[in-house]
């Protein structure tokens, strides 16, 4: 608290050296060298005689120009006013007129007319306060009858700077000397207003937003306001429009307070703020179609849009009882409190130099007699609405620069978070390493362990691959010479039975079988010399090598087979498949001839869409719970090999009673 006590103290000691002592238009001297070794300008209204009507007053119409009671007669008085006086001692070299605070008039030296401006109305968007109108003369015009024809529209404003004489760089000087603190303010508003907006740009917060627009829009109304600008621009129309930056940065300032505190839930806040919004709509609506109405409406709107705008600032700053923050809830809440502290120093301190400057204002008398009577005072008046207005600025900047300040002790306290893990993770880093170098020694061990494990598996699968060939090899002979020489037995039985009876077939049947014998020769070799079956059946198909099969069984072991085989034309089988089926039927048939001792079978193959289908059935002995011998016991295994299922069993005659053998085999062709 006492933190606290001694912060506002200093405040109050601040905002006293501001108000009495920054005040420009005091620091530069009124005789300067500007008027050195030449006349002052000088204020023409004290001798200027009135007369009121459309045709130009005679004689007795005109009466003497006082100030008191020329303002309670101009005040609401719509029509033509005439003004008129002798010219003063035209002491300058380039002698000038200056005329302000009137929207039509005509100037005329001696009946000759010397200035027009706006008497047809051709200008409504003008700001009659502001314009300053030079009307160049010569020094010959001394003496002369200076009239001017105005069309007043009901205003009291007549002051002493309404005709002024002199040279335009005096005039300017005045201007400047009296609006410095006005230009000084706009510069410093407009480069806070600025550095807000590149903050709002680059981080989006909308405090830093509303911060920016109302220093820009006030900076904006002070330069713009400056009556000296129109010596370096043309100002006519700027000076209208100007006015549009008052309810901006009303409704701006509504704006930061509201995002300060965080009040924009609250529904009465919302509503006065969007109402705000409405009026600046309103104001522009009525500067582009209405510029009279707005012209005369424009002070009072403000005004009002002003008191409301920070009474609802007031009952906001209430609401939250900003006094009452606890003290005891860390760093973030005394920054909070200073915060609020601020943004309650910027509204008591601008409502009450505000409120002070307004009831000056509304007794122009009561100012006159200040400025006639006491100067300084009159300056400290002058300037308090103004200052008051860069104090605000100043209690608006803290609470960004605290903001700010809070996001680089945040920043600050994550470099160190950062810091931390940096380190944890530098620790973690070298943790990492060592284990990788353990898990790298692991698996190098593993490695020679493996290689060691495949030296072992590869001599292992080489035994295995000679023990395959070997039982290949069997199968070749098994199948392929097994055939032949079932063939031969078959002929020889013949022979014995025919030896007696027709020696000449016998002697055929001995052919017969030399020829058998040495095929059966011929096929050792190939077994022995490991052929494949491609080799045997180099340019034959699936189809064609199983007829020729059936063909040879028919002519040598006297066996009928009856044949289907409808394999689709765009069937393709692997080597292995078509030598697994090629040697199923050719053990099938040497069974069936050795062991069934049938006449006749009945071979059928087929292909559906996902399966290929193999039957075998002759009409011998029947099979019953046989079991099989080395060759069917090889076929089974290769059929299951290829994922394929095997039936073996006893077929039936037309009676139903068991006969022979049958042989199924499903191969899926996928």
């Amino acid at each position: 608290m006492r933190t606290e006590r001694r912060s506002l103290l200093v405040w109050c000691f601040v905002c006293a050296i501001v108000f009495c002592t920054f005040l420009p238009s005091l620091l530069l001297e009124p005789n300067s060298r500007m008027d050195h070794q030449r006349e002052r300008f000088a204020s023409l209204v004290e001798r200027l005689e009135i007369g009121f009507g459309p045709e130009r007053p005679k004689g007795n119409e005109w009466r003497p120009f006082d100030e008191v009671e020329a303002k309670g007669l101009l005040k609401g008085y719509k029509g033509t006013v005439w003004l008129q006086r002798s010219l003063p001692k035209l002491a300058w070299r380039s002698p000038y007129l200056f005329l302000t605070r009137m929207d039509r008039f005509e100037v005329f030296v001696n009946q000759d007319s010397v200035y027009r401006y706006n008497l047809e109305q051709a200008r409504s968007r003008i700001h009659v306060m502001k314009i300053i109108h030079p009307i160049p003369i010569g020094q010959e015009d001394e003496g002369k009858t200076l009239l001017i024809r105005t069309e007043w529209n009901g205003a009291a404003s007549l002051d002493e700077d309404m005709v002024l004489a002199g040279e335009p760089d005096q005039i300017l000087y005045w201007l400047i000397r009296a609006e410095l603190a006005f230009a000084i303010y706009a510069v410093l508003s407009l480069a806070v207003g600025f550095v807000g907006l590149s903050m709002f740009m680059r981080r989006k917060v909308p405090l830093y937003g509303w911060f920016a627009l109302f220093c820009v829009s006030m900076g904006f109304s002070f330069l713009l306001s400056c009556r000296f600008m129109q010596w370096f621009a043309e100002m006519e129309q700027i000076y209208y429009w100007n006015e549009l930056f008052i309810p901006l940065a009303i409704w701006a300032c509504i704006g930061f307070y509201t995002s300060a505190l965080n009040a924009g839930r609250k529904p009465i806040i919302l509503i006065v703020h969007g109402l705000m919004a409405l009026y600046c709509l309103l104001s522009v609506a009525a500067a582009i179609l209405l510029p009279r109405l707005f012209l005369e409406a424009r002070m009072y709107g403000n005004a009002a849009a002003a008191v409301v705008g920070f009474i609802l600032v007031a009952y906001a700053l209430n609401y939250y009882k900003l006094w009452k923050l606890p003290l005891d809830n860390g760093v973030s809440s005394v920054a909070e409190r200073r915060e609020r502290l601020w943004l309650m120093r910027g509204n008591s301190t601008f409502t009450v130099c505000a409120t002070v400057s307004l009831i000056f204002y509304t007794m122009p008398d009561l100012l006159t007699e200040w400025l006639n009577a006491h100067a300084y005072g009159f300056k400290v008046i002058e300037g308090l609405l103004p200052n008051a207005l860069f104090l605000f600025i100043i209690c608006m900047s803290m609470v960004i620069v605290s903001r700010v300040r809070k996001v680089h002790q945040q920043a600050e306290r994550s470099a160190e978070e950062l810091l931390a893990k940096n380190k944890e993770l530098e620790h973690f880093h070298r943790n990492l390493e060592r284990l990788v170098q353990t898990r790298t020694s692991e698996l190098e061990q593993a490695n020679r362990s493996l290689a060691l494990t495949l030296r072992e598996k590869a001599e292992t699968l080489a035994e295995k691959s000679v023990l395959e060939e070997r039982n290949r090899i069997a199968y070749e002979m098994h199948d392929v010479v097994g055939h032949t020489l079932t063939a031969v037995i078959v002929q020889i039985e013949a022979t014995k039975t025919l030896a007696d009876r027709d020696s000449r077939l016998a002697v055929e049947k001995l052919d017969l079988l030399s020829e058998l014998v040495r095929k059966g020769l011929d096929d050792i070799r190939k077994a022995v010399r490991m052929m494949k079956v491609d080799d045997e059946h180099p340019r034959l198909s699936l189809e064609a090598s199983l007829r020729e099969l059936i063909q040879y069984t028919e002519d040598t072991m006297d066996i009928r087979v009856q044949t289907e085989i409808a394999l689709p034309s765009d069937l393709t089988l692997g080597a292995l498949t078509k030598r697994v089926l090629y040697h199923a039927l050719q053990e099938g048939l040497t069974n069936a001839a050795r062991h069934g001792k049938c006449t006749s079978a009945r071979f059928t193959i087929r292909g559906s869409e996902h399966t290929l289908h193999f039957r075998l059935m002759n009409d011998g002995e029947p099979f019953g719970s046989a079991v099989p011998g080395f060759g069917l016991s090889s076929i089974v295994e290769r059929v299951e090999l290829l994922g394929g299922e095997v039936f073996i069993g006893s077929s039936a005659d037309p009676e139903g009673n068991p006969a022979g053998c049958e042989l199924l085999i499903h191969l899926p062709l996928n």
